[in-house]
């Protein structure tokens, strides 16, 4: 699986869970932050790290994904 950290306006918040929540649960789940062990917490900020400072390069098909842009 794939983890994707996305930041949302508070007024979109509570629209885009429900939707996340009619996907099947063995393709797509929500992780909340308490759920995430100590070591999964150190990675997930070192990727937004990474994402402030312009530095993708741990990102997978990055190029591709730009040319797209």
């Amino acid at each position: 699986m794939k983890t994707i950290h996305l930041q949302v306006e508070d007024s979109s918040y509570q629209a885009i869970i429900n939707f996340i929540k009619l996907l099947p649960e063995n393709r797509c789940r929500i992780l909340e932050d308490e759920m995430l062990s100590k070591a999964e917490q150190q990675q997930l900020q070192h990727s937004l790290n990474q994402i402030n400072q312009k530095d993708y390069s741990e990102f997978e098909d990055w190029d591709a994904v730009k040319d797209q842009l």
